[in-house]
């Protein structure tokens, strides 16, 4: 991810409305969980693999025993302002934590990323961690055909679909237990805007005469309040219709158990 992605994803993600929908849809997901056999989830230990900038783990850390990994060096110096201490600089690729260390592990947007050179390799590690039975959430971008600027700034490796990440679930160990795309109210007008992106980029190169352009631009920006309120809210509505059944959005969230 560029660099200055982080310093913007440190600034907004607490209010941006996109953020605030996905930390919606991840509790939403461990609210379907069953409950520990002590009936206390504060003895969970649960980590964050690519946590960012820590809000995400900020907020689980009220609920579990919560401990954070990510590649990048700023992103934990600026997680470290959230007042989190239980961080490592790793991969997901290498976690450094013990076989069968762990209850739950949650990864949100980060195995699409160029620095994960092998997503069922890094599932693999997510198992080797995890306790049997143990649970993996995923959050993951949707489709290759809605591929964008915004995946070239932060560094899209690779988008999915259900079939294809339920069955590198499958490969690296784990049942998948839920599986479904989110942020669907908003997928036709965004899915079009950024197909007329994609479009008008490609003139304005082929204008120019030069395959690369501009540095690229993310999507992540501050909008006036009330757009991200309304963003929010819509996406608030869809999150108690998380029942119905969709078949395409912006975004896929698994959740899957160790076998």
């Amino acid at each position: 991810m560029e660099a200055q992605e982080y310093a913007r994803m440190f600034a907004l993600e607490e209010r941006n409305w996109w953020y605030r929908a996905l930390r919606r849809q991840i509790f939403r997901a461990l609210q379907t969980l069953p409950s520990p056999p002590n009936g206390s989830r504060g003895a969970l230990r649960c980590l964050d693999a690519g946590c960012g900038t820590g809000m995400l783990l900020s907020a689980l850390r009220i609920h579990f025993e919560g401990f954070g990994i990510d590649y990048s060096g700023l992103a934990l110096s600026l997680a470290t302002k959230r007042g989190l201490r239980h961080l490592a600089q790793a991969s997901v690729e290498a976690i450094p934590l013990a076989d069968r260390s762990l209850d739950l592990i949650i990864s949100a947007d980060v195995l699409y990323h160029r620095g994960v050179s092998d997503d069922v390799a890094a599932l693999r590690e997510m198992a080797r961690c995890l306790k049997p039975g143990g649970i993996v959430i995923l959050n993951l971008p949707a489709f290759a055909w809605l591929r964008s600027e915004h995946d070239r700034a932060i560094h899209t490796a690779r988008r999915y679909t259900r079939r294809d990440l339920e069955a590198k679930l499958r490969r690296a160990g784990f049942v998948p237990v839920r599986m479904r795309y989110w942020n669907w109210l908003l997928f036709p007008p965004l899915a079009a805007v950024r197909l007329l992106r994609r479009v008008a980029g490609a003139a304005a190169r082929a204008r120019r005469g030069a395959e690369v352009a501009d540095a690229p631009r993310s999507d992540l920006t501050r909008l006036p309040g009330w757009i991200n309120a309304t963003l929010d809210g819509l996406l608030a509505v869809e999150a108690h219709l998380s029942g119905l059944p969709v078949p395409a959005g912006l975004s896929l969230l698994a959740v899957a158990r160790k076998d």
